[in-house]
């Protein structure tokens, strides 16, 4: 980065002792200030996931993780939690969904907490599939869509006028199709497939 970036001299505004060493991270980093919302990234998150500045995490992060990531953040801002890892869903900036590694901490001014410094790594990509090779009959895609809607199996079977065992039948089914373990595998293979 040059010195007369302007997205280095918010860098050094947020984190002047911090500055010099995290503008030159290959890895996508990013810092949130205590609203949640994107004041600095470095070049390699500019790259991969497009300008998301002034946005906020529930603007970033796909639906199904927007509570997660909101309450991770606000553990770190509250002060119970200096640090946590884990992954997201989050779309890069040719609009492709990836899953990314994500290792984030309080930033602290003079002993107080000012933000969260994060880390994105994408995950790397497996070998495409393509979505012939999960066949779902209509009534498993619609089971699948509520799931990806974080649907109970009660709302799920209310919604579509069946039994809970029913549904649990065709979440097994969707389960073992996928070839995972649990729902949320199963959403996230669904959109990586393009079934959803």
């Amino acid at each position: 980065m040059v010195a007369d970036d302007p997205n280095i001299d918010e860098l050094r505004r947020i984190a002047p002792d911090l500055a010099p060493t995290i503008s030159r991270l290959t890895v996508p980093a990013y810092i949130l200030d205590r609203n949640g919302t994107v004041r600095w990234m470095n070049a390699a998150a500019l790259s991969q996931f497009g300008d998301l500045r002034g946005k906020r995490i529930s603007q970033i992060v796909e639906r199904e993780y927007v509570t997660l990531a909101r309450q991770e953040f606000a553990a770190k801002i509250l002060g119970t939690v200096e640090a946590t890892e884990g992954s997201i869903a989050m779309r890069t900036a040719d609009g492709r969904r990836v899953t990314v590694d994500v290792s984030s901490t309080a930033l602290l001014d003079q002993g107080s907490i000012v933000g969260v410094f994060g880390l994105a790594d994408p995950e790397e990509e497996a070998a495409p599939q393509t979505s012939t090779s999960v066949h779902l009959t209509p009534r498993q895609t619609d089971v699948l869509r509520h799931l990806a809607l974080g649907h109970s199996t009660r709302t799920i079977a209310e919604k579509l006028g069946i039994s809970t065992e029913t549904v649990r039948n065709h979440v097994r089914a969707i389960i073992s199709r996928f070839g995972v373990h649990t729902r949320l595998e199963a959403v996230m293979r669904a959109h990586a497939l393009g079934v959803l």
